[in-house]
Order: C-alpha cells, then structure tokens, then sequence
C-alpha cells in the first residue's frame, strides 16, 4: 500500500520513493491552485501546476524539470515561484477560478490603528493570545465568529463607551442574522418572531458563544489596563438557552442494520466508531501502533482539544482490531479504503447512502454513532465520569448535560434494587446489620452536630486531628 494518496511534496525523500505513473502527483497550494510532480518511468520527473477553471475542469502544464536520472533539478522551494508566476499569467486567470485560502481563516479582517483603545483593538489582543491559549479548531471558530458578527458591528466603538444599548442591539443582530455557510453568500435577516424554536435556540447558542468572547477580550483589556471602567464588563448577559438533548442514536438492532448497509470499507470504520466512540477525524489518523493489545486499548494521539487518551476497548473489540493491525507497519494508517487511500470527506456520501439503505432516520450522521457509544454505556449503568475519560472530555459536565437523562433509567433499576420494602413479605429484606457484615469495616456515622464538610481545603487525618481538638 502507499504511505499516503497526497504525498509531501516538499520532502525530498518522498519525492524519490514515487511510484512512476502517468498523473501527477498534487500538493493543494491554495484552493484551485496545485503544484504536482509528474514521475515518469524513464528517471525524469517534471514540476507541474493546474488550477481549476471556471467551468470547473482544470488546466495543467509542465514547467521545470525535478529530478533526472538520480539528480535534482530543481527543489519544491525553487518550483513554487515557477507555478505562481504561471498562475499569474493574463491568459491562465482569463480562465481560472478564484483562489481562497487554503484552511480557515487565522486572522482578523481588521488592523486596528489610532490612539483610542477601540473593541477591535480589544479583540486583536485576545486573538493574539487566543493563538498561544487554545486548540487549533477553537481558535479558527473564535475567529471566525469575531469576523463575521462582531468585526462589522462593535469594533469601531471605542471600549470605554460601550454600554448596555450597544449590548442589546448587537443581541438583537446576531439573533436575526443566519450562520454562514463556507464561501457562500450571506443571507437576508430573519426577524426575530419568524424564528422556529430550534433555529433560535441555535442562534442564542452562538450569540452566548459571542458574549464569552466579549467577556475574555474585555477582561484582558482590563487585566492591561486599557479598560479602566468595569461598565462594559457588567453589561455582558448570556441568554437562557438549554440545549436540546441529542435523541439521535441507534439501538444495537438499527447498528446492525447499519453494518449490513456499509461495504466493506465503510463497515470497518463504523465498526470501530461504535467500539470506541471516537470522531471520525480521530478514526481516520489513527495508526497501526496505536492499538494496544495488552493493555486492550486504543491510543488516541490527535484528538480534538489536544488531549491524548487512552480507549479501552470491550472483550468484542479485541479480534476486531486485532485482524486490522495483523501483518503490518506500526506506522501506517490503521483504516484504510480498499485502493489503499487513507479515508477523507468522502466518508461522508458513503455514510448517507449506507444510512438511506438502512432506513435509518436522515438526521443521524457519522458523529451519532459517538452519541450511541455513549448513550449505550450510561443506559447500562457507566458513571459519568467513566464515559467522559472514554469519549476525551475534560469533565462530565458535557456528558452529563447530553445524555444525563439516560442515566435515569439506571437509576430507577438501582432504586427498584436497594429499596427496603416497608411491608413484610413483599421483597428480600436487607436489614442493617445484614449490611454491615457485608460491609466489612464499615461502621454508622455517629450522631454528631459537627458538618460532613468543613467547606475548606482540610480533608483526611489533618479534618479528624482539628475535629479532636476542638472537641
């Protein structure tokens, strides 16, 4: 198999280790402009860029020689140039389609400049700081959100003047205003009585989301001293906004169903998404060595909010993972497709067409089989805290608002099973002292007034000296 279907094309390494072929090989430099390497079989190989045409075919064109008969020609550091001159030719952009950046966006669309200390030079320090602070994907979507809700609206408002009437109109706008989508248009404004309830419980998710930007950009102002007042601070109000709990998963009948819908490529990643419960972008960057047999667990090394964990796996799992790994390199890809290729966006179309088989409801995606992983384990007794470590959060607070209500029925068999009968005869009694034997060492707490918490940092031996001295 190949070691990836978009190789570095930047590593001279892997540019002698290509296979000879008749297409290029092809690195994205941004969307709709791509530098390639044509290999051919008789030891030359040739620089090559394409880009994408308004009818959306391409155009390529050879360029500069790279390599010929074991010698380099020219680097990737020597080509790019080459192909972004060729980009820039009159008779290539008559034809071509716009450029965009290549992943989201990192940076404001806005340099705040002038003496007086405005939102927007608020917002520039907190992105600034946001950039060392947070994960990648948070960063992008505290960004994005800066850009497009707030940079139009508050960033010219000098920090010190922001008051409550600001706060409400910004409120208002952002309710009224639908999420963008990709590179598409923005649409019209929604007022706010025309709302579904689902649309503006979205919409008030986001304008919190917004708040809690506010809130840490005007407190790092404070903490700089570019925010002398704290007004603009107490003018800051999340809205009521409980989330809907997520009711899409699937019983082990439909997860069967689903299997049967799935070829083969698919069925493997499914598979494994129900064994673990992890992201499918966690899925598909996992490697052959991160399956650990022993320990009867999954390593899992590019998670979302950068925190490795491990997976422990059920007895079920063990034979699964062990035929993946069986016979190859600890590091090549543990799922791959058929052709060799490491899985993409693509998982997406595979997914719908198993689920529309399936007859399945249209709402659930790839990311439900983590809220099935999830909801099967807190449905069947696991603490909250157990399938938090499981699915990568950092506490159960996540997990107990998603699928908190699932432990209920749990608990109605935990009560139904430790609940002593107050008529005789009715069920097995369990009497005290019964309890106590069983228990061990266990002794009753003895009846004093002193509180079970002190309420401070004191536990242990340290709590039991102070209760005695002060007794």
């Amino acid at each position: 198999m190949r070691a990836d279907w978009r190789p570095n094309l930047s590593d001279p390494e892997v540019q002698v280790a290509l296979a000879p072929r008749e297409s290029p090989y092809f690195n994205l430099l941004s969307y709709c402009r791509h530098i390639g390497l044509q290999v051919r079989s008789n030891g030359r190989s040739y620089w090559v860029g394409r880009v994408r045409r308004k009818d959306g075919g391409y155009i390529s064109r050879r360029l500069l020689d790279a390599w010929v008969d074991g010698f380099q020609e020219n680097t990737y550091e020597e080509a790019v140039p080459v192909v972004e001159k060729w980009f820039r030719k009159p008779d290539i952009q008559a034809l071509a389609s716009d450029p965009y950046q290549f992943g989201s966006r990192r940076d404001l669309t806005i340099c705040p400049i002038g003496s007086t200390y405005t939102i927007g030079h608020a917002l520039k320090d907190y992105v600034e700081w946001k950039r060392l602070a947070a994960t990648r994907s948070h960063f992008e979507t505290i960004v994005n959100r800066i850009n497009y809700h707030l940079v139009p609206r508050i960033a010219f408002v000098p920090i010190e003047e922001f008051n409550a009437r600001y706060f409400h109109e910004l409120a208002i706008a952002v309710l009224e205003t639908p999420p963008k989508r990709g590179r598409g248009h923005t649409e019209p404004p929604i007022p706010l009585d025309k709302l579904s309830d689902e649309q503006l419980r979205k919409r008030k998710k986001t304008f919190n989301s917004i708040v809690s930007i506010l809130r840490g950009a005007f407190e790092l102002a404070w903490e700089r001293s570019d925010l002398i007042s704290d007004r603009p601070l107490r003018c800051l109000r999340r809205l009521p906004n409980l989330d809907r709990r997520r009711t899409v998963f699937l019983s082990r009948m439909e997860c069967r169903r689903l299997l049967s819908a799935c070829d083969h490529d698919l069925a493997q990643l499914v598979r494994a998404a129900l064994f673990t419960g992890c992201r499918v972008t966690e899925l598909s960057r996992m490697r052959v060595g991160d399956f650990l047999a022993e320990e009867t667990a999954v390593f899992v090394a590019h998670p979302k909010g950068r925190r490795t964990r491990y997976v422990f796996l059920p007895p079920e799992a063990l034979s699964f993972f062990r035929a993946i790994v069986d016979g190859r390199e600890g590091s090549d890809f543990l799922f791959r497709k058929s052709n060799g290729r490491i899985w993409g966006s693509e998982y997406k179309a595979y997914f719908q067409r198993a689920r529309t088989a399936a007859a399945l409801p249209s709402e659930l995606t790839f990311h439900g089989l983590r809220h099935t992983y999830a909801s099967q384990l807190v449905q069947n007794g696991a603490s909250l805290i157990v399938v938090a470590d499981q699915l990568g959060h950092a506490n159960t607070q996540t997990v107990s608002a998603v699928y908190g209500h699932l432990a209920g029925f749990h608990r109605r068999d935990e009560v139904a099973r430790h609940f002593e009968p107050l008529e005789q005869g009715t069920a097995p009694v369990r009497h005290k002292d019964a309890l106590q034997r069983n228990a061990g060492d266990f002794k009753p707490a003895p009846e004093v007034s002193w509180p079970r918490s002190n309420f401070s940092k004191y536990n242990g031996p340290l709590l039991h000296l102070l209760k005695r001295h002060l007794h």
